[in-house]
C-alpha cells in the first residue's frame, strides 16, 4: 500500500458510511477546535517509568485529584534490571466462518472465545482443542457500535448500538455458551438508548455502561433525549452548530451522553448511577486492580451510526475519568500529556501546530499494580500527519506518563513521500495482558522506503516493572487493526487485521513459554 494514511479509524461502521467516506476523502478539511495539543513546556521526552512504589494503593475517592503531565522527580538510581525476555510462539487459530468486519472478541471460561460480527448478525465460537471456529446464531436484528463484555458467570452481554435505520438501541442480550449451539436471551432495557457506549465488568460481577449517543431516526433536526442525559455543551463545541469536521459531514449530528447505568446479571435489569463529568461516545473502559473503572474517550468527530456522528467537548479527548463502585460516582483523574513537538522535531518530523482533526483512543489494558497502559493513542491531522503514543496510568496518583518516544508521520505533498520518525506506529496494534503481568503489543504500521506505511509483523512485550520493551518472536503475517482477547490459559488470541495476507478473517494465538 503506497503512503498509507489513516483517514479515520472510527469503529464499526455501516456500509452507507464506508461509501460516503471513500467519496469524501479528497476534499479539504477545517481543523477542529481543541485545547489539548500544545508543545511540552520542557521540550523533553517524558522519563521512562520505573518500578512501582511498594504498598497498597490508596482507596479511591469521589473527588478529583490535581494532576501533573510530567513525572515527579526521583532520586538518581540505577534502573531496575528487566526480567529475562519472555519466550513464546505463534500458532494458527483458524479462519472465521463469517464476515467479521468491525466485530468484537471476548474470552469464554472454557478457554475458547466468541467473535461477534460487526453488525451482530452472526457469531463464531473458537474451540481450543481443534483451533477451529463454528458459526453460531446472531442477534435478532442487525446492530452496529454495540458494547460486548464477558460476564463472570461465563455468559456474554451485548448492549446498545444502532440499526441501519438510524435508531439507537436500549435493548441488551445475553449469550449463553453452555446451551447447545449457543443461545441469545433478551434481558432488561437500559434507561437510555445508547450507540457506541463503554462497558466494563465490576468486581462484584455487575456491569458499568457509560456514555454513547442517543438518536431516533434523526432528520434535519437533532434528536435529543431528556436534557438530564446529555452534558451541557456550548453551540461552539460543534454539537448543534459550528464548522464541519469531515470531508463529507455526517447527515445528522447528535449529542453524546454523559450518563451511566449499572447492569445486574442476577436480575437482568439496569439501574442509573452517577454521570461522567464530560459526555463521551466511542470511549474505552477497563476495570483496574482496585475495582475502579478507568474511561478514556476519543476526540473530534465520532461516528455512532452509518450516517450519524457526534462532536464532543474538546476536553473529553484530553481528560480521563474513573468510576468508583463504592460511591457510584465518577471523578476526573489525570489529563493525557500534550504533544512534545520539540522531541518529535529532534527525531525528524515537524507536525502541524494547528489543532488536530481527530483522536483515536487506542487499546486500554489494566496492569497488576492498579494502573493501566494505553497503547496506540493516535492524534491525527487528516491527510497531513499523525502522532501516535503509548501512555501509562498510575493508579495511586491518577497521573499519566508517556512511555517511550512518540511515533510521528507527516505527509510531504511536494515530495510525494510520507516522512516519519523511527519506530513503529502502534495505532491499530493488538494489545493484551499476559499472565506474568506484561502486556503483549503486536502489529501496527512501519515505514517502508518503497511502500510508505505498511503492516508489520513485529511483536513485543511491555514490562511494567522495569518499563522496558522486550522483543518477542514476530507474527507469521503482518497485521494491523483487529481485536484481541486474553484466554483462560494465559495465551492471547488475535483476530483479523491481516488484510494484506488473507482478508482480515483469520486468527492467530500467542502462547507464552513455548
Amino acid at each position: 500500500m503506497s503512503h498509507r494514511l489513516r483517514s479515520c479509524a472510527l469503529g464499526a461502521l455501516g456500509p452507507a458510511f464506508v461509501v460516503a467516506l471513500v467519496v469524501g476523502c479528497s476534499s479539504a478539511v477545517t481543523p477542529s477546535p481543541s485545547a489539548s495539543m500544545t508543545a511540552s513546556p520542557s521540550g523533553t521526552r517524558p522519563a521512562p517509568i520505573g518500578s512501582p512504589t511498594a504498598g497498597t494503593p490508596a482507596a479511591p475517592t469521589a473527588t478529583a485529584v490535581a494532576m501533573s503531565a510530567t513525572p515527579a522527580a526521583t532520586a538518581s538510581t540505577a534502573p531496575p534490571t528487566p526480567a529475562p525476555a519472555p519466550t513464546g510462539s505463534w500458532v494458527a487459530a483458524g479462519t472465521l466462518p463469517t464476515d467479521w468486519y468491525g466485530g468484537q472478541v471476548v474470552a469464554l471460561p472454557d478457554g475458547g472465545a466468541l467473535a461477534i460480527a460487526g453488525d451482530g448478525s452472526a457469531v463464531a465460537r473458537w474451540d481450543p482443542p481443534t483451533a477451529t471456529w463454528t458459526k453460531g446464531p446472531g442477534l435478532g436484528a442487525p446492530r452496529w457500535n454495540f458494547a460486548a463484555v464477558a460476564l463472570r458467570d461465563g455468559r456474554v452481554l451485548v448492549l446498545g448500538g444502532a440499526n441501519d435505520t438510524q435508531q439507537a438501541y436500549s435493548s441488551a442480550y445475553v449469550y449463553d455458551p453452555r446451551a447447545s449451539g449457543g443461545t441469545w436471551t433478551k434481558v432488561g432495557l437500559m434507561g437510555t438508548a445508547r450507540s457506541a457506549p463503554a462497558a466494563a465488568v465490576l468486581a462484584d460481577s455487575r456491569v458499568l455502561v457509560a456514555g454513547g449517543a442517543y438518536f431516533d431516526r434523526p432528520t434535519s433536526t437533532i434528536a435529543r433525549p431528556r436534557a438530564s442525559n446529555i452534558a451541557a455543551l456550548r453551540p461552539a463545541d460543534g454539537v448543534t452548530r459550528g464548522r464541519p469536521i469531515e470531508d463529507v459531514a455526517p447527515s445528522h449530528t447528535v449529542p453524546p451522553l454523559a450518563t451511566a447505568e449499572i447492569f445486574d446479571p442476577a436480575t437482568g435489569t439496569f439501574s442509573p448511577t452517577g454521570s461522567m463529568r464530560y459526555a463521551r461516545a466511542g470511549a474505552t473502559a477497563t476495570t483496574l486492580a482496585d475495582g475502579r473503572v478507568l474511561v478514556v474517550a476519543p476526540g473530534g468527530e465520532v461516528w455512532v451510526g452509518s450516517d450519524v456522528g457526534v462532536r464532543m467537548d474538546a476536553r473529553a479527548a484530553t481528560t480521563t475519568e474513573a468510576y468508583d463502585p463504592a460511591t457510584g460516582r465518577f471523578s476526573l483523574v489525570g489529563d493525557l500529556p500534550g504533544i512534545d513537538r520539540v522531541a518529535i522535531a529532534a527525531d525528524g518530523a515537524d507536525v502541524p501546530t494547528t489543532d488536530p482533526w481527530a483522536t483515536s483512543t487506542g487499546t486500554l489494558v489494566a496492569l497488576p499494580d492498579g494502573g493501566a497502559l494505553l497503547v496506540g493513542h493516535d492524534v491525527s491531522w487528516k491527510h497531513e500527519a499523525d502522532v501516535v503514543r503509548t501512555f501509562r496510568f498510575d493508579g495511586r496518583t491518577g497521573a499519566w506518563h508517556q512511555v517511550g518516544p512518540a511515533y510521528a508521520g507527516v505527509n510531504d505533498w511536494q515530495a510525494g513521500v510520507w516522512r516519519s520518525t523511527p519506530g513503529i506506529d502502534l495505532a491499530g496494534s493488538f494489545a493484551a495482558s499476559l499472565q506474568d503481568g506484561r502486556v503483549l503489543v503486536a502489529g501496527g504500521l512501519e515505514g517502508d522506503a518503497a511502500l510508505g506505511l505498511t503492516e508489520t509483523k513485529v511483536a513485543r512485550a511491555y514490562d511494567p516493572t522495569s518499563g522496558a520493551w522486550l522483543d518477542l518472536p514476530s507474527m507469521p503475517h503482518a497485521r494491523q487493526g483487529g481485536e484481541t482477547a486474553t484466554l483462560a490459559d494465559g495465551s492471547a488470541l488475535l483476530v483479523g487485521g491481516d488484510y494484506s495476507e488473507a482478508g482480515g478473517e483469520t486468527a492467530i494465538r500467542y502462547v507464552p513459554g513455548r
